[in-house]
């Protein structure tokens, strides 16, 4: 199991974080999951099908994350899978899931009446069940966390090949429920979940500018950091939770300076001002030598030219790489817009 697997499990074992999530993706953020109310289950979800040649086929799935909640109805069970990357069969997945868990409780109730006996007739003893017997319902929501777009399939349609429309009229779909954090807009409750999305979405855009803008004084749960840093692949801010792991909250901004040092770094590299011993060398001392080196060239109109050429190009691998418009002016002194 990966460091992603285990700490995100973790972090969502947290029944108010669980709640809130559910509520927010699901539910509009309308409070009718409650947290108190969550109990744990069985994340095994495993089981045997048997053919019509009397052959188990087994089948082996454990779930993320498993809660049932109580509430208006007798319960219902909530699932959550944790997905670091697309996966072009997920809804296909989901529903395999789903009716694993179905599968399961239809099996238990069958095993319950065989013993007992209870069957009112010939259709209850073949099937199983007897009629007015009823399963709970199973909600599964799929957290991907990957910086690229989510483009597969949100639907079991979106698999299929393309169908005539009065075959799609027909068709049984299957949707599953996907929360895409990157660019999720939802606005969650509960604090520690805030700000892990508002982290990652952050990171993976590279505003760091805004960031310490805006968390100068925030301060977040050490899970939050380090899951933050393992799910963006960020070396520097995981560095930055392991060397605090003594501390119960960290500072957000705090958090962010190793890495704002290691895009200054490269980003003076790609200047190539740097010199031998130089390693301390602040991006603004770097910009000076190059406005300094285009007024000494100031004669040269092709040098000057140059010079401001490369400091553009600079500029635009920055953009490329996704990184935030405020740090590209800042570490530059481009003006992009």
């Amino acid at each position: 199991m990966s460091n992603l697997d285990i700490l995100s499990r973790d972090f969502w074992k947290d029944n108010r974080r669980f709640a809130d999530l559910f509520n927010t993706v699901l539910y509009d953020g309308k409070q009718v999951i409650l947290p108190e109310k969550l109990m744990e289950a069985d994340s095994n979800l495993s089981g045997s099908i048997q053919t019509k040649k009397k052959e188990d086929v087994f089948i082996e799935r454990r779930a993320d994350l498993i809660r049932k909640f109580a509430g208006d109805s007798e319960y219902a069970i909530f699932l959550l899978e944790n997905q670091s990357h697309i996966h072009y069969g997920m809804p296909l997945r989901v529903m395999l899931y789903d009716a694993l868990g179905y599968r399961e409780e239809c099996a238990k109730k069958k095993r319950e009446n065989k013993k007992n006996a209870v069957y009112a007739n010939r259709d209850e003893f073949l099937s199983g069940m007897r009629k007015e017997e009823r399963i709970h319902p199973v909600f599964t929501l799929v957290v991907y966390y990957g910086e690229k777009p989510w483009d597969g399939p949100r639907r079991l349609k979106d698999m299929m090949v393309d169908m005539p429309k009065w075959m799609e009229k027909s068709f049984s779909d299957y949707s599953m429920n996907l929360l895409e954090i990157r660019l999720s807009e939802h606005t969650f409750q509960n604090e520690d979940v805030s700000r892990l999305v508002y982290m990652i979405q952050h990171i993976y855009r590279k505003q760091i500018v805004e960031m310490k803008k805006e968390c100068a004084d925030v301060y977040v749960k050490k899970d939050v950091i380090k899951l933050a840093g393992v799910i963006t692949e960020n070396e520097e801010i995981i560095k930055y939770a392991e060397e605090h792991k003594e501390e119960e909250v960290l500072n957000m901004c705090e958090a962010t300076k190793q890495w704002e040092e290691k895009i200054r770094n490269d980003v003076i590299n790609m200047m190539g001002v740097r010199k031998e011993g130089e390693e301390n060398l602040a991006p603004e001392e770097a910009i000076e030598r190059l406005k300094a080196a285009e007024k000494n060239e100031g004669i040269l109109e092709g040098k000057v030219k140059g010079k401001a050429e490369e400091k553009m190009e600079i500029a635009e691998k920055m953009k490329a790489e996704g990184f935030d418009n405020a740090l590209i002016e800042k570490l530059t002194g481009i003006l992009l817009h």
